[in-house]
């Protein structure tokens, strides 16, 4: 029997995106589902075709799901080859879509560009490491959002005074191609409001095998530090929470009765 070769790298998940995409493919339905929800429920006066901005949209999952289902996609992100990746599968699925370079706490957005809904889940902006960036990435997303429109903003809380470490583990399959990613974040330093992530990808194909390492800090958010964060920025009103779950018969407070929680924040109306 031949020995299946294994080799170890430290390079970035982030710069493995057909990996990445198979890890979260599962989630799709169910975050696009939940994305068009919120807009008929909160929004209903917006019509669709919605136009929808995704920041951080890394592999254009997300993408190519909202604009087969007929709607107007852009989304931005710092990594080349997530944005090669998801220029590549809207192009292969003849899908209209702009997606350009930009970090979360500096984008703009095309001229004059105006979304119905701006989208940002699964914790990717506790990547801003200082509120002014935190700050600054909910000012332009303002800028951008309709009145009326909203904002989905996901994110992992964190509770001081219970912050054990966590450990979570997703399994992606394709053909004889399968890839097991694990992630690790370590107990919060409070002073810093930082805590350190790793997550470790098993890659499998025949007989090579493959694991990488990527390390990474994030930023915390307690519930009062989330709910401090939002009231410096006006412009938006929470309108309800949900969870990791994506389901509407069961909104979440905005404290740490539950860790993973989905901010709906509605831009308000012009004076």
């Amino acid at each position: 029997m031949a020995r299946q070769r294994t080799a170890a790298t430290t390079k970035s998940w982030y710069d493995t995106p057909l990996y990445y995409d198979m890890v979260y493919a599962d989630y799709t339905y169910r975050e696009t589902k939940f994305i068009l929800k919120t807009l008929r429920t909160f929004a209903p006066q917006l019509t669709a075709p919605y136009r929808i901005l995704e920041p951080a949209c890394g592999s254009g999952r997300l993408l190519e799901s909202l604009a087969r289902d007929g709607h107007q996609v852009d989304g931005f992100d710092i990594n080349p080859r997530m944005l090669k990746f998801a220029r590549q599968r809207l192009r292969k699925q003849k899908l209209k879509g702009k997606v350009w370079t930009s970090r979360l706490e500096h984008f703009t957005a095309p001229e004059r560009a105006s979304y119905d809904l701006v989208h940002c889940l699964v914790s990717t902006f506790k990547y801003i490491l200082t509120e002014r960036g935190a700050v600054s990435f909910l000012r332009r997303a303002a800028e951008v959002v309709r009145p009326d429109g909203l904002l989905l903003l996901g994110i992992h809380l964190t509770d001081y005074r219970n912050n054990p470490p966590d450990h979570e583990r997703w399994v992606g399959r394709q053909g004889d191609l399968r890839v097991v990613s694990e992630t690790w974040s370590h107990p919060a330093q409070r002073s810093t409001r930082t805590e350190r992530m790793q997550t470790r990808m098993h890659i499998t194909q025949g007989q090579r095998k493959e694991i990488t390492d990527t390390f990474w800090k994030f930023r915390t958010y307690s519930a009062p530090e989330l709910h401090q964060l939002i009231k410096k920025v006006p412009a938006f009103r929470l309108v309800k929470c949900y969870d990791f779950r994506y389901d509407f018969k069961h909104p979440r407070k905005l404290d740490h009765a539950h860790s993973d929680i989905i901010l709906v924040l509605q831009r308000r109306s012009e004076p």
